[in-house]
């Protein structure tokens, strides 16, 4: 395999991390979200249930909004990992 190549794979893994990370965000925003829903069921006005049920909402999606970045920056990340790489490539094969 080439140093290329190897760093091709490494910044994909690295990707792959992220994108599993951002799901589990995901999954765990909404888990939490539905344990607030649950709670508000409880001993609440029907005011107060449609308040927590929005805050658990907002919440969850602002949890899910900072994965997405945390995502996206992890993706740039990698990008730009690999463009040095090919960049090295190249200015070692105009050296030769």
């Amino acid at each position: 395999m080439t140093n290329e190549t190897i760093e091709n794979v490494k910044a994909d893994a690295k990707k792959g991390m992220a994108d599993i990370g951002k799901k589990v965000a995901d999954a765990k925003a909404n888990v939490k979200a539905d344990v607030e829903k649950v709670k508000a069921n409880f001993g609440k006005s029907d005011l107060e249930k449609k308040a927590a049920y929005a805050k658990a909402d907002i919440i969850a999606d602002a949890n899910k909004a900072k994965a997405d970045v945390e995502n996206k920056m992890a993706h740039a990340k990698t990008d730009t990992e690999k463009a040095k790489a090919d960049i090295g490539r190249k200015m070692s094969d105009a050296l030769k």
